[in-house]
């Protein structure tokens, strides 16, 4: 069932009308929605420059995709589809140009939500972290410089510690990037970007497009997926990947296949802890035997089993072909 927002889209008697359908629901519908995904990300992630360059480029992936949806090729839930898009481009820049900056976010990132003397949290549509006690209340301004830091906020080597020992300076929960941003100046996590800075529209789009060809063959492995056992589909899809190696859960949004809700359901968690995790996806075989709590072996296993029963599942499916 396609999103009744498309309705016009799809119901347009001409090419006129398509194209002003579309208009309307570029600036009503989409163009909202990327600028809700890119208000999250604050200066110096990127510029006023760069983040037009990435609303273009986002904006450019959903009009095609627009410009080619039929009633088979439908999308169940648009905001869903624009925001993956959003976060997927988002993260791939902010990953090309910042890579220690970007590891060291996963890093803590990981760390807060796996010792339970942390937490992380929404609060007013931003990632907030700090002590347990604290969850659900609102980031304070973080004051911490380096001129002030203790030396257990300097230990790079307990990171745990450090943490403890900023939060306890702070007494406040604090923004994620925030914590991220403390602890690049504390640790001395230089911040160099990469000598091609410019977002390349073609490219990004390119592997998206190739996977969107096979959403038949997507939506029918989805089916097959969703009758795996719990386990076997957790450590299928958190280690997910699509041809570049990144979110492979990503096309199942995308490609209008799965929502957010139902993905979340099938890795057994919330829709909540799903967009809380869903920049460190796909996790390693490590991460996802601490998120089932079993053994590393163990998710091998899982995945394994999971993965020959979807191929014997695909070659059915391709001979039932016509």
């Amino acid at each position: 069932m396609t999103d009744p927002i498309l309705k016009p889209l799809l119901d347009a008697a001409d090419a006129s009308a398509r194209d002003r359908a579309l208009e309307k629901i570029l600036v009503e519908h989409v163009q909202p929605v990327i600028a809700r995904v890119l208000s999250r990300y604050r200066a110096p992630a990127f510029s006023k420059e760069d983040a037009e360059d990435l609303a273009a480029t986002i904006n450019l992936q959903v009009v095609r995709r627009l410009q080619e949806i039929t009633e088979d090729t439908a999308i169940l839930r648009l905001d869903d589809y624009v925001a993956a898009v959003a976060y997927n481009v988002v993260y791939g820049f902010l990953r090309q140009r910042y890579p220690e900056r970007t590891r060291l976010k996963n890093r803590l990132r990981y760390l807060l939500t796996r010792d339970d003397r942390f937490a992380v949290w929404e609060s007013g549509g931003e990632i907030v972290c700090g002590l347990a006690q604290w969850r659900g209340q609102p980031p304070a301004p973080a004051t911490t410089v380096l001129s002030t830091a203790t030396d257990a906020m300097l230990d790079r080597n307990s990171p745990s510690d450090a943490l403890l020992a900023l939060f306890a300076t702070e007494n406040a929960p604090l923004r994620l990037d925030d914590v991220v941003r403390i602890a690049a100046d504390l640790w001395n996590v230089a911040e160099v970007a990469t000598s091609d800075n410019t977002v390349d529209p073609e490219s990004a789009s390119r592997g998206v497009e190739a996977e969107m060809e096979t959403r038949e063959t997507v939506q029918a492995l989805w089916q097959e997926v969703r009758e795996l056992r719990a386990p076997q589909r957790a450590a299928l899809l958190m280690n997910l990947r699509d041809v570049k190696g990144a979110n492979g859960v990503a096309l199942l949004l995308m490609s209008g296949v799965a929502t957010v809700d139902e993905i979340a359901a099938a890795m057994g968690m919330t829709a909540a802890k799903l967009s809380e995790i869903w920049n460190d996806l796909p996790f390693d075989d490590n991460k996802i035997a601490d998120s089932l709590n079993i053994t590393r072996q163990q998710v091998i296993n899982l995945r394994k089993a999971a993965r020959e029963r979807l191929a014997r599942k695909l070659m059915a499916f391709e001979r039932r072909k016509p």
